[in-house]
């Protein structure tokens, strides 16, 4: 083995806390305070939701700046990036919570147009491939908006075309126009998400993503109404169905929108985002893998990012390690899954506050330690 150790840290954002980047910067400070001829590489992952776009112009994307409407319909600047024909878009820049304080988030109302408005801005580059990254929607609209903004038109009981797009307008819809989404029929469109759930029902878009949208639970009543009468109108459109397909319900349904108006297909996040970025030559020249999130929970095992570093680091032969703000997973049950070990900042801080807070400083002392306790199992 090399005489200096080489270690890749391939980890998700502290959400509400650090960016990818910024977490792995800490870790690598860390590192380099207990062992300074380690060689360490930063590959921050996201698996199509907060910085799945920003990460990849460390990858040869450029970014292009765009104006469009955030989920509530205000004027925002946003962006997007393309390489070679290929075009990435975050859907959380355009229609996600990110755009919207706590207190403004109307679930009934927020509807994708904006997301609509930055397809059709990045068409200007000619792609022959689009990718939506569905993560961190503020949205439960099915894709009707986005949709809309492409051209199709939504239209209600008294035949005029609707204005808006959020479940209440949608539960007011009584047809839809496709034929002028035709012209996108020379654009492969992809839905980067790590989320299989259906469109509807107890596991659906409104009942599961609902709640962190600030949906009551009359709100979820509606929601799912409004859900229901779009798929009916736009499985009739297009003479097929896909409310039940994996990952119809992704980004409040605009898995389904897009998939059905569009004939996007389905990828996993962090594997499209993998390939997008050559993790796997990243970790082919590493001794150590360090991956991870905020919180690593059961949903993370189900299929979000940390779990599909592991996945490339295992194929490969790598040990992985997992480094999270908190942790709700046993080492066993940890150990079980493939991974070498793990370390959280609350085994460090005082308190779950402090963990937030002085999140980088936590991080610092978890790489120190990473060095002290991992590398040498790794060897």
């Amino acid at each position: 083995m090399n005489e200096r150790p080489r270690i890749l840290i391939a980890i998700d954002k502290f959400k509400g806390c650090l960016s990818g980047r910024a977490v792995a910067a800490s870790l690598r400070a860390g590192i380099l305070s207990e062992n300074p001829d380690a060689q360490v590489v930063l590959h921050p992952v996201a698996d199509g939701g907060d910085g799945f776009s920003d990460e990849l112009t460390h990858h040869g994307f450029c970014r292009h700046v765009a104006e469009t409407v955030d989920a509530l319909g205000r004027t925002i600047e946003s962006s997007f990036v393309e390489r070679a024909g290929t075009v990435v878009i975050e859907m959380a820049l355009a229609s996600g919570l990110q755009q919207i304080e706590a207190e403004d988030r109307r679930p009934l109302v927020a509807d994708t147009y904006g997301l609509g408005l930055l397809m059709r801005a990045a068409t200007e580059h000619q792609p022959s491939t689009m990718i939506v990254g569905a993560g961190g929607s503020a949205t439960s609209d099915g894709g009707a908006g986005a949709l809309a903004a492409l051209g199709a038109v939504v239209r209600g009981g008294d035949g005029s075309a609707l204005s808006s797009y959020g479940p209440i307008a949608l539960r007011q819809a009584r047809g839809v126009d496709v034929r002028p989404l035709a012209q996108w029929d020379g654009v492969a469109v992809y839905v980067a998400t790590d989320v299989t759930n259906p469109l509807l029902g107890a596991e659906g878009a409104a009942k599961v993503f609902g709640p962190q949208k600030g949906a009551t639970n009359d709100d979820i009543v509606k929601i799912e109404q409004g859900l229901e009468r779009w798929a009916d109108i736009l499985e009739r459109a297009r003479g097929r169905e896909l409310r039940n397909a994996p990952g119809a319900g992704a980004a409040g349904g605009l898995g389904f929108g897009l998939g059905l108006g569009l004939g996007a297909q389905r990828l996993d996040g962090l594997d499209t985002f993998a390939r997008l970025s050559n993790l796997n030559s990243a970790i082919e020249g590493a001794d150590l893998v360090i991956t991870g999130e905020g919180s690593f929970d059961a949903q993370t095992t189900s299929g979000k990012a940390p779990l599909g570093v592991l996945r490339h680091a295992q194929r490969i032969g790598r040990p992985c390690w997992v480094v999270a703000g908190r942790s709700d997973i046993s080492d066993a049950a940890l150990r079980s899954l493939g991974f070498a070990g793990q370390r959280t900042l609350m085994q460090l801080a005082p308190d779950e506050e402090s963990s937030m807070r002085e999140a980088a400083r936590w991080l610092v002392r978890t790489g120190a330690e990473l060095m002290r306790v991992a590398l040498p199992i790794a060897r």
